[in-house]
């Protein structure tokens, strides 16, 4: 499994004519976006896709659940937030999710933890929270389930049988990635464009 990552203030010009080239329907939900910072979020991930799996937009099939997918190709998922862009490649169902750390985010902690999740965050409530949030993601993703995030396991040992999840806060981000494949250490190592983590 690889992890990609993209901050976009690295993007150019180019790479957003390549995403109006390659994803012209992505293009057009970016350019509906209020904030600057959205939109480019939205182009990253276009530019991600097309950097790391060579594919245009009409290689990508929607499932009924709304999860996208290659016919024949690796697995695969992507996420945007806080001017950073992921893409999760491996073998299997995977599901990949990041999230700035946001003091203002633990508000919505009781709403969307259990009791026993809430218990384990107690200690470093703010990295705790946005591992638990990030691990919820990866798990519908990869997984599929409930609406209620309360029904979406996050903790180790409440994955659903078949899948493993793995989990790394660094530089004022948590990122989690669940999947069938079994992940490694978590890294983040940078590279001249695009950080790239071999798990």
């Amino acid at each position: 499994m690889k992890l990609y990552l993209l901050d976009i203030s690295e993007l150019t010009e180019e790479d957003i004519r390549m995403v109006r080239r390659f994803f012209p329907r992505r293009a057009e939900r970016a350019d509906r976006f209020v904030f600057e910072k959205d939109r480019l979020s939205a182009i990253g991930a276009g530019v991600l896709l097309r950097r790391v799996l060579k594919i245009d937009e009409r290689a990508i099939e929607t499932e009924a659940s709304g999860r996208p997918r290659i016919p024949g190709g690796p697995g695969f998922s992507l996420s945007h937030s806080g001017g950073r862009c992921l893409l999760a490649v491996g073998r299997g169902s995977i599901g990949a999710d990041i999230e700035r750390l946001d003091e203002s985010n633990l508000a919505a902690a009781e709403s969307v933890t259990t009791k026993k999740e809430l218990e384990w965050m107690r200690e470093n409530a703010l990295e705790r929270f946005h591992v638990l949030w990030t691990r919820k993601e990866s798990v519908y993703k990869a997984v599929g389930g409930h609406d209620d995030p309360r029904d979406i396991p996050a903790l180790e040992e409440d994955i659903p049988k078949g899948f493993h999840i793995k989990s790394i806060v660094s530089e004022g981000f948590a990122l989690s990635v669940c999947s069938q494949e079994e992940p490694g250490k978590l890294e983040t190592t940078h590279t001249e464009r695009t950080c790239i983590t071999e798990v």
